[in-house]
């Protein structure tokens, strides 16, 4: 059976075929997407669509995607590249709201 990488999170399998500066662009991607899941809990919807997929090609030409990542809000503001305040704005004025941390003791 071949190495199967059991080590890693799901996410991470296979990644070490791709060139390096492919590889950090994922672990960006991965984390801001993880993070933003979890400041803004269920007040956001994030759906990820591979570029060269048929729906991805499809969102790219719908939206004018020409560079990657780009961040599509409630359906009309387009964010492209890692600006995350301008992300976090705009998720902001669309009515995401960030979720605070409550510990009971």
């Amino acid at each position: 059976m071949a190495h199967a990488n059991m080590d890693k999170a799901p996410y991470e399998r296979g990644l070490d075929e791709y060139p390096p500066e492919w590889q950090e662009d994922f672990r960006r991607l991965s984390s801001l997407i993880l993070e933003l899941a979890a400041r803004y809990g269920d007040t956001i919807l994030i759906r990820i669509f591979d570029p060269r997929s048929l729906q991805g090609l499809w969102n790219s030409i719908r939206y004018g995607v020409r560079r990657y990542p780009t961040f599509i809000v409630n359906g009309k503001t387009k964010i492209s590249g890692w600006d995350r305040e301008h992300l976090e704005r705009d998720l902001q004025a669309a009515g995401a709201v960030a979720q605070t941390n409550i510990t009971a003791l």
